[in-house]
């Protein structure tokens, strides 16, 4: 037996596993789960800390266009590539996993779904959580998220309609279905003039911020596009009082821990987005 297989037998099956439809994208899924799930938990921490080690476990990882080629939009675990929330999603799901008194694969696949689906449920396709706005309003309402933008003064609102998808059905499968693309437009409809707080990226370098952030945080960074609202987003880790981000790199196209501190890549990045929001895990 191979260690990876090991180890996915040992953390990764329930008494009731015979009973529970692995999300898995395959069997090697299952033991990639299960070997990270074990070193996060070995390594443990505060939640933030054990978000942010699994981050880095998931270093090198390419990105991966994450629309589900069935017809429905079931939510299926894939570890050999990550769309930029679904690599944030993955994070905080073994970070939070690894906190259950038994952690197991069967944990994280639940809360996985829990993070990336509307009231953490799959229903299919209009189930989804997109849109970063709508990710975290639903995220927050649940207790997952807590939205740390409002603490820090100077910031603004953009007004935004989030209707991409609906907009662009050619883009995701499920949506050849009239029912689903209706439902994903009585969604969206939550989204037209949706008000988004931001920071502006110059507050990214003050000192009296990084005081306050801490390792795990969540940062957000918003497309300038009018019908959309994520350019990218990932986990924060402070090295030397300063925070850095642990993400999947658009020059790269794949998970990094960022080399420079988070205000130089917005100066690097910055003409690709116009703020950001600052978000903290909740157990």
């Amino acid at each position: 037996m191979g260690v990876m297989a090991g180890v996915a037998m040992t953390i990764g099956l329930s008494e009731t596993a015979s009973a529970y439809e692995p999300r898995v994208h395959c069997a090697e899924d299952t033991a990639m789960v299960a070997k990270v799930l074990r070193a996060v938990t070995d390594n443990g921490g505060t939640l933030g800390e054990r978000i942010a080690f699994a981050a880095r476990q998931l270093e090198g990882t390419p990105w991966s266009n994450a629309e589900d080629r069935d017809t429905t939009g079931t939510v299926i675990i894939n570890m050999h590539g990550f769309d930029r929330l679904g690599f944030v999603n993955t994070a905080m799901a073994l970070g939070a996993a690894s906190l259950k008194p038994v952690p197991r694969v069967e944990e994280f696949e639940l809360l996985f779904e829990n993070m990336s689906r509307r009231k953490g449920e799959d229903n299919g396709f209009p189930s989804r959580l997109i849109y970063v706005s709508d990710w975290i309003v639903d995220n927050v309402y649940r207790g997952n998220l807590k939205e740390m933008t409002e603490y820090v003064t100077g910031g603004g609102f953009k007004t935004k309609t989030l209707d991409y998808v609906s907009h662009h059905p050619e883009e995701y499968p499920a949506l050849k279905n009239p029912e689903v693309l209706e439902k994903v437009k009585m969604n969206e409809m939550g989204y037209r003039s949706h008000r988004i707080p931001h920071l502006k990226k110059q507050s990214a370098a003050n000192k009296p911020l990084h005081e306050l952030m801490q390792t795990g945080d969540v940062i957000v960074m918003l497309s300038p596009q009018p019908d959309f609202d994520l350019y990218d987003i990932g986990v924060i880790e402070m090295r030397g009082g300063e925070p850095y981000l642990i993400h999947i790199s658009h020059e790269n196209g794949s998970v990094v821990a960022d080399p420079y501190p988070l205000a130089r890549l917005f100066k690097l990045d910055g003409q690709h987005f116009y703020g950001y929001r600052w978000l903290r895990p909740q157990e």
